[in-house]
């Protein structure tokens, strides 16, 4: 993956801290041309066979091409799925009445393609507080929506200024050592000593976003900061949810622009409303499903690559006994199929030791049923 390290020319182009999705996509394509990597798009796999024998599977792509359709079969003895931190969408078309709602849209959080401009007098509602739901609420109100989020449990907040100053900064920053450094820093800590540092963050991030976290609580917005206390990180790592960086949709909730209804069950969607196991009803035009509610990264491989592969791999993130990531970036469990995720910071990191990992059995330094 290529270095996010600030440098003379950053500098001089005043490059932004966040990367704008647009910058980051072209950069992909650019860095894609200029390595000279193949790169295939609208491109589906079919028929996936591994031959535990000869250790090696047989793969048919067909590829859109020009108007066409073009078939082509490989034999590579590795496949890495990397379709990103979390599986399919969790999405249940099974809640009463959903599919008789007559209002302008019902969708998951992962179908959003953003607020309708001149929203005003619209009323909108939004089931789930982590990162999509708090984005596309603050979204919705910038463009007039009357705004309510359901927060389904409690959301671990963090404002982002406080996790670049307080987590960040000294590491990553024009000040700090070179990025290859820090992420050996960052990637060297044994969990349980990570976990520990991380708990000490957490106790100074929760002091410095006190008073939004306070207006926040009173507004009747539930917080957390599990796993045991040890905050952002740790709760990445372990779910890949659960957790808003605020970018401003939290002071809208604390001044009670945006409004939330805690912890009730959805009963029934109605034809322009939605009912809870409380009684009560929301008016809703639109209705946004935000909930963390996506499989793991497992079932991604089973839609793929069927039910043998996907029954013999382990789940995907949390950790294992010893204290190790599941089944990312190392034996998934089956023979020449890997996992691979995570941010930049990640993958810049664990590409590498994945690499190391495929050049050691494929030069006979070690055998996969090796611990």
């Amino acid at each position: 993956m290529p270095s996010t390290q600030t440098s003379s020319w950053q500098r001089a182009n005043k490059c932004q801290i966040f990367t704008p999705k647009d910058k980051l996509a072209e950069w992909f394509e650019i860095y894609a041309k200029v390595m000279e990597l193949n790169v295939w798009t609208e491109t589906t796999i079919k028929e996936p066979q591994f031959d535990a024998n000869g250790q090696r599977w047989t793969v048919t792509l067909e590829r859109q091409k020009d108007g066409n359709t073009e078939t082509r079969v490989f034999d590579p003895r590795h496949i890495i799925q990397a379709t990103g931190a979390s599986g399919e969408p969790a999405f249940s078309l099974e809640i009463k009445g959903i599919n008789d709602f007559k209002g302008d849209r019902l969708v998951h959080s992962s179908q959003f393609i953003g607020a309708k401009p001149n929203g005003r007098g619209k009323k909108v509602v939004i089931v789930g507080c982590c990162n999509s739901g708090h984005d596309i609420a603050q979204d919705m109100y910038e463009n007039g929506y009357d705004v309510t989020m359901v927060q389904c449990s409690s959301t671990l907040v963090i404002t982002s200024e406080t996790l670049i100053e307080v987590s960040l900064k000294s590491l990553y920053s024009e000040e700090g050592p070179p990025t290859e450094d820090t992420d050996t820093i960052n990637m060297s800590f044994p969990t349980p000593l990570f976990k520990r540092v991380a708990t000490d963050l957490t106790r100074i991030t929760t002091e410095r976003d006190a008073p939004l976290l306070k207006g926040l609580m009173d507004a009747g917005f539930k917080l957390d900061n599990r796993p045991d206390s040890s905050g952002l990180l740790m709760k990445y790592l372990h779910r890949g949810g659960g957790y808003y960086i605020d970018v401003g949709a939290s002071q809208l909730i604390a001044d009670k622009k945006i409004k939330i209804k805690q912890e009730q069950e959805i009963t029934q969607v109605n034809a322009h409303s939605i009912s809870f196991a409380d009684g009560t009803e929301l008016e809703a035009d639109e209705i946004i499903f935000a909930t963390t509610g996506y499989r793991n990264v497992k079932e991604t491989a089973r839609k793929i690559f069927g039910d043998a592969l996907a029954d013999k791999v382990g789940d995907v993130w949390g950790y294992e006994e010893e204290g190790e990531t599941r089944s990312m970036w190392r034996r998934s469990g089956h023979p020449g199929f890997w996992f691979f995720g995570g941010n930049l910071a990640l993958c810049r990191y664990y590409s590498r030791l994945l690499a190391l990992q495929i050049k050691a059995l494929e030069v006979g330094l070690a055998k996969y049923a090796e611990a």
